[in-house]
C-alpha cells in the first residue's frame, strides 16, 4: 500500500512538473495574444481615422471642383474628435503643379498628447481636368462618316458612337462609350481598352481589352458661368478681335483696332468676353482662358482665325524663339465659348492651311465649325467637345491630343480630383 501511495505520489510530482509550466506557458501566450489583438484593434481604429480625414478632403473637392483646392482657409481642418480619438491634417499645396500632399494622422485613446496608439497617412492628389485629360469629349451620339482618319487621345462619348467611315483608327485610347458601338466601316481599329455601356457590333479590331461596363463616376462636366463672371482678370463688352503677343521679351494680347495692349498675368489670365463676339489669334505666352457669355442669340462666339490674312493661334517656344503647337513649355489656351466656336481659315488669294492649339469648348448646341480653302488643311492640336463641320478644307483635317495640356492647364478649369498615391505608416 505503501509503495502504491508513493507511486501516485511521484506520478502527481511529474504531472505537476509538467502542467504547471505548460499552463504557465498558456497563460502568457494567451494574454500576449490578447494584448497584440487589442494594439492591432487600436491601430486599426487609428489607421481608420486618419482616412477619415482624406476622405473629408475628397468630399469636400468631389462637391466643388472649381474652387477650395489651394486656399489655406478652405483646407484648414479643426481636430475632430471621435469616440475612440482624434484626427488631424496638415496640407502643403502646389498650385503650380495642380497638386496637393496630406498627411494624416490618427490617435486612438482619450488622451490626444498620449495616444495609445498612432497612425500616419501620406497621400497626394492631383488635380485633373477634363477638358484637357479627353482629346475628344462629347455629349451625345456622334457618326464618324470620314475615311482614312486617325483620332489620337483619349476618347469619351456619353451616347452611341457609330463608325461607318473606313480606315478609322483611335490612337492613345482608351475609348469610352455612354451607348452603343457599331462599326460598319472597313478596317476600324482602337488602339487601347474599350468600355461600352449597350452593345459592339461590327468587327473593329481591338487592340486591347472591350469591356461592357461604364463608369458609374462619369459625368458630362457643366461650366459655371458665374466663376469667369467673378474671377475674370480682363472683360470685354463689345466685339473684339484679340491678337496674342509672345514678342519680344513678354506676353500680351492686343485688342485689335485700338490701342490698347493687356499684359497677360503671370500666374494665369481669364478673358471674359460678356455678350459679345471675339476673334483670337496669334502666339500665347502664358496660359490664359477666353470665355464668352450672351443674353443675345447672336453673341457668344469666338472664331480662331481670320479669311483674309494666316491667322494660325499657336505658342510661344522658349527655346527656339519661335513657336510651337505644344503647350510643353507651358503655355496654354483655352477657348471656351457659350454659344459656338469657328475656325477660319484664309480663304482670299492665295489660300493657306489653319493650325490652331487649345482647348476649344463649345457650350452652343451646335458643332464647332470650320471653313478654309478648298485645298487646305485644318491641324488642331489640343482637346475639343464637338464634332467639327467642315466646309471647305478639302485638303484634310489633322487632330491631335497635346499630352502636355495636363501638366500646365489654362486657369479656371473645372477639375476632379484624383488620389495618386496613398501610404500609412
Amino acid at each position: 500500500m505503501k509503495n502504491r501511495k508513493g507511486a501516485a505520489l511521484v506520478l502527481v510530482n511529474l504531472m505537476a512538473l509538467v502542467l504547471v509550466p505548460l499552463l504557465v506557458y498558456l497563460l502568457v501566450t494567451t494574454t500576449a495574444s490578447l494584448r497584440h489583438s487589442y494594439k492591432e484593434k487600436q491601430l486599426g481604429m487609428a489607421g481608420g481615422m486618419a482616412n477619415s480625414a482624406l476622405v473629408d478632403f475628397m468630399r469636400q473637392f468631389s462637391q466643388n471642383y472649381y474652387e477650395g483646392h489651394y486656399d489655406p482657409d478652405l483646407l484648414a481642418r479643426n481636430q475632430p474628435f471621435y469616440s475612440a480619438g482624434f484626427s488631424a491634417a496638415a496640407v502643403a499645396p502646389d498650385a503650380a503643379s495642380h497638386r496637393l500632399y496630406i498627411e494624416a494622422v490618427g490617435k486612438y485613446g482619450k488622451d490626444q498628447n498620449s495616444p495609445l496608439a498612432d497612425k500616419k497617412l501620406y497621400s497626394t492628389v492631383q488635380f485633373i481636368s477634363d477638358l484637357t485629360d479627353y482629346g475628344t469629349m462629347i455629349n451625345g451620339a456622334f457618326t464618324i462618316s470620314a475615311s482614312n482618319v486617325t483620332y489620337y487621345g483619349k476618347w469619351w462619348i456619353t451616347g452611341n458612337l457609330s463608325v461607318t467611315g473606313s480606315n478609322v483608327r483611335f490612337a492613345g485610347g482608351p475609348l469610352i462609350i455612354g451607348g452603343n458601338m457599331s462599326a460598319s466601316g472597313s478596317n476600324v481599329s482602337v488602339d487601347g481598352d474599350v468600355y461600352y455601356a449597350g452593345s459592339l457590333t461590327g468587327s473593329p479590331v481591338i487592340n486591347g481589352t472591350s469591356y461592357n461596363f461604364y463608369p458609374s463616376d462619369m459625368v458630362y462636366p457643366a461650366l459655371r458661368e458665374d466663376y469667369y463672371k467673378v474671377n475674370y482678370s480682363y472683360k470685354i463688352t463689345s466685339d473684339r478681335s484679340l491678337l496674342f503677343n509672345a514678342y519680344p521679351s513678354s506676353s500680351a494680347f492686343s485688342i485689335v483696332g485700338t490701342t490698347i495692349t493687356v499684359p497677360i498675368v503671370e500666374s494665369g489670365m481669364i478673358i471674359l468676353g460678356e455678350n459679345v463676339n471675339l476673334s483670337v489669334y496669334g502666339t500665347v505666352r502664358g496660359r490664359v482662358t477666353v470665355a464668352t457669355t450672351n443674353t443675345s442669340g447672336s453673341k457668344g462666339t469666338i472664331t480662331v482665325g481670320r479669311s483674309t490674312a494666316d491667322s494660325d493661334l499657336l505658342y510661344y517656344d522658349p527655346l527656339t524663339g519661335g513657336t510651337t503647337t505644344s503647350a510643353v513649355s507651358g503655355n496654354s489656351i483655352a477657348l471656351l465659348a457659350s454659344n459656338g466656336i469657328t475656325f477660319q481659315g484664309k480663304t482670299s488669294s492665295p489660300a493657306q492651311d489653319l493650325t490652331v492649339c487649345g482647348i476649344f469648348f463649345n457650350r452652343g448646341s451646335g458643332n464647332i465649325s470650320a471653313s478654309g480653302g478648298s485645298a487646305r488643311k485644318l491641324y488642331l492640336y489640343g482637346t475639343r467637345n464637338k464634332p467639327v463641320t467642315m466646309s471647305g478644307f478639302g485638303g484634310g483635317t489633322s487632330m491631335a491630343y497635346d499630352v502636355f495640356l495636363n501638366a500646365s492647364p489654362p486657369p479656371g478649369l473645372p477639375e476632379r480630383p484624383v488620389l495618386m498615391t496613398w501610404h500609412m505608416r
